[in-house]
């Protein structure tokens, strides 16, 4: 009986054909060129081995072509690990998909971002600390808590600008200087106060970002102001004073999915001011994967 053929995986890359594909990354030719980089993304992860040795110890143009292959080669991970999050509802979402949809983005915009489980370490012990103090406290007081440890505590304050540089909208970064834009300290403030216990949503404003508390009267928590509980008439002032109305949509919480959309076009923002490579492209990418259904 004839082997069904369309129906068997082509077979994998001879380790002659990777090192002569990748010789020809440097090829003077720009269609040589673009041809063995098309080659290599085809290959994806099956070149990944010879192009992390060229990026090290080829020639130099070799070097720096395998360096953006590789580069191409992790964003697109990224948008395929994005595509397969589950995210939730308003307020009680896992932080640790959450965290995951964060440091995806932020590696489309920045290479050697930590991984989440490191991220998530360092913002569960914030949580802990949070949580020993708040049980069977009211929520106004986990409120205040959770502000002393992220702000008192911690250091956490805004930044210069209300969408910030790439810099200031990196979680890691954000924890490592304590200094972040308004949706970067709400993102921090919301997985720490979810990892404690409590249900928190993102609230998004005309260039500001709040954070909800929710319970039995929900709490409202600008971290960008130490983490200090505001008003809805605080707010609905703010956004008159501005000249938005009406307001109510304004306040409203996010879901999972918003609050990423959020993040991202604070970080398609920042990288507009500081051209990045493959940047523009793959952030235009995950905006469509997170387009609502």
């Amino acid at each position: 009986m004839p082997r069904d053929t369309e129906a068997d995986p082509p077979p994998p890359p001879t380790a002659a054909e990777l090192a002569a594909v990748v010789d020809l990354l440097a090829d003077a030719q720009p269609a040589v060129a673009a041809a063995a980089r098309a080659r290599v993304l085809h290959w994806g992860d099956q070149a990944l081995p010879a192009v992390r040795v060229a990026a090290e110890a080829g020639a130099a143009r070799v070097r720096a072509r395998c360096r953006s292959l590789l580069r191409s080669l992790e964003v697109r991970e990224c948008l395929v690990r994005l595509s397969r999050l589950r995210l939730a509802g308003q307020g009680a979402g896992s932080p640790t998909t959450l965290l995951a949809g964060v440091a995806l983005l932020t590696r489309m915009v920045r290479t050697f971002v930590p991984m989440d489980r490191e991220l998530g370490g360092a913002l569960r012990e914030h949580a802990h600390a949070v949580a020993a103090r708040i049980t069977g406290r009211s929520l106004p007081y986990a409120a205040r808590t959770l502000a002393e440890r992220l702000c008192g505590e911690a250091g956490l304050r805004g930044g210069r600008s209300e969408a910030g540089p790439v810099e200031e909208l990196a979680v890691d970064r954000v924890l490592a200087t304590g200094v972040g834009a308004p949706i970067a300290l709400s993102l921090v403030y919301m997985l720490v106060a979810r990892w404690a216990g409590l249900s928190a949503a993102g609230v998004a404003m005309p260039g500001h970002f709040l954070v909800r508390l929710h319970g039995r009267r929900p709490v409202l928590v600008d971290p960008c102001r130490g983490g200090r509980t505001i008003t809805k008439s605080d707010c609905m002032r703010h956004l008159r004073h501005v000249g938005r109305r009406p307001v109510a949509p304004l306040l409203r919480d996010l879901d999972d999915r918003e609050v990423l959309r959020a993040y991202l076009d604070a970080l398609r923002s920042a990288a507009c001011h500081r051209p990045i490579e493959h940047a523009a492209q793959s952030l235009e990418h995950a905006a469509a994967l997170l387009a609502p259904a």
